[in-house]
Order: structure tokens, then sequence, then C-alpha cells
């Protein structure tokens, strides 16, 4: 067993499979269980999940490890993981698991943990959990028993104060829910917000969930805007905690550009605005510039909201999000959202009286390519001689003018390599190299 089951967004592996098999689940129950509140009694924890046909039976086994360690377990069933971490601090659980692996294909699965205050658990706690299984030598016997209910009305309610003023706008929506989550909850958000959307991918069968339609597979949301001559798309991912936005030609905003336009609307509208944005790594360079010529200072985080979130805690930032879609407004939620980064997206427009083709034109983006590489082994970055000397290459030439980031994935055996540049003649050139030293090196 490796150290940290946690990867860059919690837990995550084939449904079934190590270490979401029934004795792993039922250990990492009882570990999470152990973490006891004050009060020194059980902790109350609710679990939620996407739309998995697998999610039913891991909630099952996570339950009986749970309740075997004491805890006083919960479900909200089917909801969005920005969903869960709302009910948690409303309602006063010690923990939230979201059962999802996300933007994933329907046979993975995951696990993600919030504490009490409805943010991802630290770095701390997800070394104590981790240490908690491994030391389990033996699975422990537990019987399931029913799991209370717990409404989740006071989600929408939240979603819907966060959307007035919207109604009557006369904007055609058009809505991709990835077979996710959302399938209820987007649906009757914008009935109750009296909004103009056709609604598509909404019709979850346990194995569609994100199966071309979503965040990650744009043409869907494409077709969707050309189909019902929408003003405005939006795509959300498995567990609703990220969006995207096509404009009425088809053109695909991505979370930089929902940063670009929230923080000119925050900027102008929110007091507790402190002029600071973060992003990732990842986060385009035109991005960057575009805020700094309006006088905000753009910060990077390693990737994943998790990190996004705790550097915005530190430098005090309500505004940060990655280019996946992922955004957090922490005035309003303690995680990425993708139904309220919509309603901030939608609100932003109605106030500069705009559509989502001009914020497309508005914010120039550098060229990027990001190039993924199976790798059968892990070889230290800091201490290649061979790359450092041709990223110190590439980084001498081209200077504020190009990015280069070289990492390797969180959740699957990759290496992925980001360039960035003004001009794409220059990553057509580089791209190559660095292919070649890293395949020759240490790829399948």
């Amino acid at each position: 067993m490796r150290g940290n089951l946690f990867g860059t967004d919690g837990i995550r592996s084939a449904a079934g499979a190590y270490p979401l098999d029934t004795p792993s689940l039922l250990k990492l129950g009882a570990a999470i269980s152990s973490l006891s509140p004050a009060s020194g009694t059980g902790p109350r924890v609710l679990l939620a999940r996407d739309t998995r046909e697998s999610g039913p039976a891991i909630e099952a086994q996570l339950a009986r490890g749970l309740g075997r360690g004491g805890a006083q377990v919960f479900s909200a069933g089917i909801l969005p993981t920005p969903g869960l971490a709302f009910l948690v601090r409303e309602l006063g659980f010690d923990f939230g698991i979201m059962i999802s692996a996300s933007h994933n294909p329907f046979g993975d699965n995951g696990i993600k943990v919030f504490d009490r205050r409805g943010e991802k658990i630290s770095a701390r706690l997800e070394n104590r959990i981790s240490d908690g299984v491994r030391r389990m030598r033996q699975a422990p016997k537990a019987s399931l028993r029913p799991l209370p209910s717990v409404p989740t009305d006071a989600y929408g309610d939240f979603l819907v104060q966060n959307g007035g003023g919207l109604a009557g706008s006369g904007l055609r929506l058009a809505v991709d829910c990835a077979n996710g989550a959302s399938y209820r909850t987007a649906p009757l958000l914008f009935r109750r917000l009296a909004l103009d959307a056709a609604v598509g991918h909404a019709k979850p069968d346990g194995r569609n969930i994100n199966s071309g339609c979503g965040s990650t597979f744009p043409p869907a949301l494409q077709r969707l805007v050309a189909a019902k001559g929408a003003g405005l798309g939006l795509a959300l991912d498995g567990d609703a905690d990220r969006v995207i936005f096509a404009d009425e030609r088809g053109r695909i905003l991505e979370g930089d550009h929902a940063l670009f336009l929230i923080a000119r609307h925050l900027r102008r509208t929110e007091p507790r605005f402190n002029r600071v944005v973060v992003g990732t790594v990842m986060s385009n360079l035109g991005l960057e510039r575009a805020l700094n010529r309006l006088g905000i200072d753009f910060r990077r985080a390693p990737v994943g909201d998790k990190h996004v979130h705790r550097l915005m805690k530190r430098c005090g930032a309500i505004l940060g999000g990655e280019p996946s879609g992922h955004v957090i407004l922490r005035h309003r939620q303690t995680t990425g959202d993708g139904l309220l980064t919509a309603l901030s997206f939608m609100q932003a427009l109605k106030f500069f009286g705009c559509d989502a083709a001009s914020v497309f034109d508005q914010l120039p983006l550098f060229p990027q390519e990001t190039l993924n590489i199976s790798v059968r082994r892990r070889k230290d970055l800091k201490s290649w001689k061979a790359l450092q000397e041709a990223s110190s290459r590439f980084c001498g030439k081209h200077g504020r003018n190009a990015r280069l980031l070289v990492r390797y994935s969180g959740t699957e055996p990759l290496i992925r390599v980001m360039i960035e540049a003004r001009d794409a003649e220059t990553i057509r050139t580089h791209m190559p190299i660095f292919q070649s030293l890293l395949e020759n090196e240490i790829g399948e």
C-alpha cells in the first residue's frame, strides 16, 4: 500500500479495485470514524454520490465501516459535490463524503472527504486516514443498517438566492448535465429562476455519466447550443463542481474566461474583493496579464481546487479557480460549484450588458498545448539533469512570453507536458523535444 491514498482530488480508482474494494472501503470508513469530534462521541457523517452504477455499493460499504467505528451516518443520495459541502456546514455534520470520480468515465469512482466547514480535508487528515487504513490488518466486520436520509432542499434554496434578478433576461440557455449528479438539481434551479433553459444529457442510467457529454466533451455542448438556438451554453461535469461555457457561435469559454469576467464584476460590486485572484500553474498567461492590466494581482497554486482554496485563504482572495472550470467563490462557497459559477457568470453578463461572445473576444489567451505521456516509472524531476537543462534553455530563450510545465498526474500513471507561448510555432518546435526526452527515459 502506498503511503497516502489521496491524490490531486481525493481517492480515485476503478470501481471494485483497490482502494475501492470492499475490505479497503470498510477500513476507510472505520479510519474516518476514528477522527472523533471534540465531544468524544462518534462523528456525524453525511454521504452523497453521483449517478455511477457503483455508487450505491460503495456507499453501503463505507457506511458499514463508519458505523462499525461509531459514526452516525446519513445519506443525501444523488447530489452535486458542492451541495454536499454546503449541507455539511449548514447542518452541522463533522464530515461529508462524496462518492464520485468527477469527470472520469463510469467505470471509475472515487471519494472526496470534507470537514465540518465544508472544505476538503487537510493533508494532515489525509495522512491520518491513510495511516489508519494501513494499520488495520483485517477489515472490520460490520452489518449494514438503513441510512437515514437528509433533505437537500437547502442547497437548491441557496442557489436560487444567488440567482436573483436573472429572471426575465430573455437569455436562452443550453445546459449539459453530463448525465451526472446535477441531472435533477440543474433543471429544477432554472425552472425556479424562470429562466429559458433547454436541458440535455440529464437521463443517467448508471453508465452514461460523462459519456460523450459534459464539461470534458465540448462538442456535445456546441451541438446543443446550435440545436436550441441558445445565446449561452453551459456544461457541467459528473459531480457538478466545474462548468464550461459556450457562446452563441459555439466557441468554448473555460475557467480562465469565467475568472476574468467574474473578477471584473467583483471589482465593481463586491467590497470584500481584495483584487487578488488565485489560479494554478496551468492558468493561461493571457488571463494573468489581462487581470494585471485591471490592477488585479494573480497568484498560482498547484493543480487541484483544494490547493487553490488553501492559497485563497492564505492571501484573503475570494475568487480562484482552474482552467478546467473549477471556480471557487469563497465568500459564497467552500469548494468549486458549477451551478453557482454559472449563476455568477450570468449575473456578470447582465451587469455589463454583454454576451459570452464579447467575453471570449476580450480575453486573448496564449496558445497552450498539454501532452500526456504514459510512464512505466517515476523519476525525480528536480534531479533529472537532462530535463532541467532542456527546461533552462527553453525558459532562457523565450522568457516571459512562454511557459513550460512538466508534472506527474496525481490520479493516473502519466506525466504531463504543458507549453504555452505567444505564438503557436514555439509550441510546435519544442513539444517534440520534451516528448522524446521523456518517452525515451520513462515512457511505457
